[in-house]
């Protein structure tokens, strides 16, 4: 029976292959001889589409100029073609149809209505007017055969589909026509014999290749009939046919993918409708072109959030394809797939990591997505990541290395990577780029190095580029050049680098030679901060070149034009930069020689004593940070010039007296006043007037007694203050000082301290030093008692104060004891008599101390109590009954340094030449003696190996030279 062929417009073509593919179609029908009736129906049926499509072209040509009534017009006209296409179809008698499955579910179809208007949505295509006309006139739906093929029972009006394939041939039927006799499948290029038989070229090829063996003519292998020639001519018509329903086909079918794709009913579906049009994406150009455009490159990019892995896995790699050409990565820069692919990137799953790394190098390639993709949060920080731990996944390692290189063709992606701790673009770039990308690097390397203080280590040939943008007259590029120089010499294993690059030379051709107008001083504050960043990194200044002439840092013409470069009326900055360098080269002993002869002859002193003062704590700290240094080479020079500065040494006190949180300022204006020479009378005169002592005192109060302990200045701000303390017994001499002592009686609080707790071995040295120089004075300030004064003298000051102060804690009713060491009235206030203020068993224990120089001092102060001057015996008594041999030869057992030496040998001597019977015996029972003795005096420096010639040659071991021999001629 005769076949009637149905056309289902449900893709667009251009006006001439809708022409030509109506022509073929009704050549085919004339040749099958089809009914009257029929005939006319499909002539009116392309009437009516041809008109209809006269009107897509009118309104599509002119729809700018069209006006409102126009476009209703051709909208009614429209809908008038479209129920006379619906009205022609309804009349085709069923008998005509024969078994096509399609007719009947049209036909069933035709009674449908009330579909929602999401539904239809979802079949419509993007920038296509909705035809609901068509819809409404009960045509079939791509919705009605997804429902249908995935509904329980998998069917739908009879037939059961298992693949979108499927679907498609059920809305395209496949004709007979079409399949080859010999492969029985579609023809790809079909050929007619001279028997007027169709194959596909291919397949006869083969099939007369096989017969031409054979003895036997050629036969065809349908109707059997000897064929005269093996030639064979194309079915142009027939192939024009099956080519176009290759395009439909693949277009519907691409279509119910996508609606399959939009319903997601079942996850079967979606990989089923992904799976379908992955293989459609590999036939055709055009096929890709439809996807965009029907919305199925969006639609994909959103179930890159499903929850199934295997889900996002295809749609990866279907994107892939569909991303080759620059629209597919135009769609896909508007939506949110990059985020959700850098999401992808950290997946636990291999394959999914290589399906997103992959779809990012494809995405990668466009210029468009490059700022897009580096600005996706996290995408170049997981990339480098993933490069870096090549070991870990070595594919994922070189595709993201792939992806970094074409994202450093926008600079910004530059900046990100560098963020990210990948700087190798940077340099690169930094180094090989034109002049206009060296500006956009070092811009970035400025901003990164200055506001994200990132630790940068640079490389030789960075560091000759930054040095030569230095010397730059642009001063845009010559500042960030500098501003980076700065940062990277503060991460100290640059400094070998930029020294070999020459750094140093450019830095000080900066302080010294380079004169710009205009140039800002902050240009040489940042040049001194890169030079002292060097210079404190470690390297040898007495090696470092700074200019043609071979000049060295540690040279004097380095040197003295530095110190020369401080002035108070200069930046701080620049102030702070030099003295930073100058401190780091106090640590060579070349330097420091230059700068004290510098400083003291000049009057640049005076400078650094008023940077003291500056408002800047950084700058005041580092200014007398440089003056303790120098203290102890021109104390004397530097303790005249704070004088002589005008409210200096009140501005010292004042910031004593308000440290209400110890800070590094602090302690360190306490250390210089400790540091400065004791016996300078007119820096401790000064202090005296701006009422030094109280501060000190409360501030040693405070400290033995508050939470400020815990402050980590809190040790070196004390042994300040008690160091302060200390400077001022170098000069009792002075009335002035003396009273003041007095007054507070310093040495209570020296014993205090000695015996504290909370005091660490320096506080007790200097208590102990302390100590030493008041008790120096007590047998000057020690009176004898009335009644045994020869005749009254004339008194001087001094003497008037001690009387007055001996009167006043005179008790009228009770004598006042005679001290037995000083052979007068003493007391703890006014003759600072060690035994009266409890000292000596603070000085003993003292002498158990680990430190050489804590027990040196309680030796010191102990030898004042059997000076010649005092009443040894009695001295040589008192401290015997307080154990005092046994701890003297116990110090002198631990330690041997050469003054500890002599000053425990000085006292073994007074403990053998003035001792008791019981003492002797056990100085010289002491089994250690003998040895350390023998040890000075064969190791001893002069005031050792003397000290113990004269214990030995008092102990016999040694020949009296003293003694007087008579000469005796026989």
């Amino acid at each position: 029976m005769d076949t009637v062929m149905l056309i289902v417009p449900t893709t667009d073509f251009s006006q001439e292959d809708s022409m030509a593919s109506s022509k073929a179609i009704m050549e085919r029908q004339t040749a099958r001889r089809a009914p009257t009736n029929m005939t006319q129906i499909l002539e009116s049926l392309f009437a009516s589409v041809n008109l209809a499509k006269d009107l897509t072209v009118r309104c599509r040509g002119r729809a700018l100029q069209l006006s409102d009534d126009e476009m209703q017009s051709i909208a009614h006209d429209l809908e008038s073609v479209i129920q006379n296409i619906c009205d022609h179809l309804g009349r085709i008698p069923a008998s005509a149809l024969g078994s096509n499955a399609y007719s009947d579910v049209a036909m069933k179809s035709h009674s449908r209505k009330g579909y929602t208007d999401v539904a239809m949505s979802i079949n419509a295509v993007t920038d296509m007017p909705n035809r609901r006309s068509v819809y409404d006139s009960g045509m079939p739906r791509l919705v009605d055969f997804l429902q249908g093929m995935y509904h329980e029972s998998h069917e739908f009006g009879g037939q059961t589909f298992n693949s979108l394939p499927e679907v498609t041939e059920y809305v395209e039927p496949l004709y007979d026509g079409f399949f080859c006799p010999l492969t029985k499948e579609v023809m790809t290029d079909p050929v007619m014999t001279e028997g007027g038989v169709t194959y596909d070229r291919r397949a006869i090829e083969e099939h007369f290749e096989r017969s031409a063996d054979s003895s036997e003519p050629v036969c065809c292998p349908v109707t059997k009939v000897p064929l005269q020639s093996k030639a064979v001519m194309t079915n142009a018509s027939l192939k024009s046919v099956i080519a176009e329903w290759r395009m439909r086909n693949e277009a519907m079918r691409i279509r119910i993918a996508r609606t399959a794709l939009s319903l997601s009913t079942t996850e079967a579906m979606v990989l089923g409708a992904i799976q379908e049009l992955k293989s459609l994406t590999k036939l055709r150009e055009k096929n890709k072109e439809l996807m965009h455009k029907i919305g199925v490159t969006k639609v994909l990019s959103r179930l890159l959030d499903n929850h199934n892995e295997q889900i996002r896995l295809e749609a990866l790699e279907l994107l892939c394809l569909l991303v080759k050409d620059e629209e597919g990565k135009e769609i896909i820069g508007k939506t949110k797939a990059i985020a959700r692919t850098v999401k992808l990137l950290s997946s636990s799953t291999v394959d999914e990591r290589h399906a997103a790394i992959s779809f990012l190098l494809e995405l990668s390639e466009s210029q468009l997505l490059l700022e897009k993709i580096g600005s996706t949060a996290g995408s170049i920080l997981i990339l480098t990541t993933m490069k870096i731990n090549d070991s870990d996944d070595p594919i994922a390692a070189e595709k993201s290395g792939a992806v970094l290189k074409n994202l450093e063709k926008c600079p910004k992606n530059i900046k990100y990577m560098a963020e990210s701790g990948y700087l190798e673009p940077l340099w690169s770039h930094l180094v090989e780029g034109p002049e206009e990308v060296q500006m956009e690097m070092i811009s970035y390397l400025s901003e990164l190095v200055l506001y994200q203080e990132v630790t940068i280590e640079i490389t030789e040939s960075t560091s000759g580029v930054l040095i030569e943008m230095v010397r730059s007259c642009n001063t845009v590029v010559h500042k960030a050049a500098l501003d980076v120089l700065v940062q990277l010499s503060s991460h100290h294993p640059n400094s070998k680098v930029l020294v070999e690059a020459g750094a140093v030379l450019v830095m000080v051709e900066e302080l010294f030679i380079r004169k710009i107008d205009d140039e800002p001083e902050s240009y040489k504050a940042k040049a001194a901060i890169a030079l002292a960043n060097i210079v404190e990194s470690g390297i040898d200044p007495d090696i470092t070149v700074v200019n043609k002439e071979g000049h060295v840092l540690t040279s004097k013409y380095c040197v003295y034009n530095f110190v020369c470069m401080l002035k108070c009326f200069i930046p701080d900055d620049f102030n702070l930069s030099i003295i930073r360098l100058l401190l780091a080269l106090t640590a060579f002993a070349k330097p420091l020689d230059v700068m004290v002869s510098v400083v003291r002859e000049n009057h640049r002193g005076h400078a650094i004593v008023e940077l003291m003062s500056s408002p800047m704590e950084a700058l005041s700290i580092a200014a007398t940070r440089l003056l303790i240094t120098l203290s102890a080479h021109i104390g004397h020079t530097i303790a005249e010039r704070l004088c002589k500065t005008q409210g200096q040494p009140g501005r010292l006190v004042k910031s004593i007296s308000h440290a209400r949180q110890i800070t590094e300022r602090h302690a360190a204006s306490v250390t210089l006043l400790s540091r400065l020479p004791h016996r300078n009378i007119s820096l401790n005169l000064a202090l005296v007037q701006e009422g030094a002592v109280p501060v000190l005192l409360s501030g040693i109060e405070e400290m033995q007694s508050s939470a400020k302990r815990r402050s980590r200045y809190a040790a070196q701000y004390m042994e300040g203050l008690v160091g302060s303390l200390v400077r001022l017994t170098a000069t009792l001499y002075n009335p002035t000082v003396l009273k003041e002592a007095m007054d507070h009686s310093l040495a209570s609080v020296f014993t205090e301290l000695l015996t504290g707790a909370a005091g660490s071995a320096e506080v007790q040295r200097l208590a102990a030093v302390g100590l030493e120089n008041l008790s120096y004075q007590s047998i000057k300030l020690s009176q004898l008692p009335p009644e045994e004064d020869p005749r009254p003298k004339k008194k001087t000051m001094l003497k008037r104060l001690m009387t007055t102060r001996a009167q006043g804690n005179k008790n009228p009713q009770h004598q006042q004891p005679v001290c037995p060491v000083h052979r007068g009235v003493c007391s703890t206030v006014t003759s600072f008599c060690l035994l009266e203020a409890g000292a000596v068993e603070g000085l003993l224990v003292c002498l158990e101390s680990d430190s050489p120089r804590v027990v040196e001092a309680a030796l010191g102060a102990l030898c004042t109590l059997v000076d010649d001057r005092v009443d040894v015996d009695r001295s040589v008594s008192a401290l015997a009954e307080l154990d005092a041999p046994r701890r003297v030869l116990g110090a002198l057992r631990q330690h041997r340094e050469n003054v500890l030496w002599h000053r425990c040998f000085c006292m073994v001597d007074k403990f053998l030449a003035h001792g008791d019977d019981r003492c002797v015996r056990e100085v010289t029972g002491d089994r250690v003696l003998p040895a350390a003795l023998v040890s000075a005096f064969h190791k001893g420096d002069a005031g050792a190996k003397q000290a113990a010639e004269g214990i030995l040659t008092r102990l016999h071991r040694m020949p009296d030279y003293s003694a007087t021999y008579m000469s005796v001629e026989i």
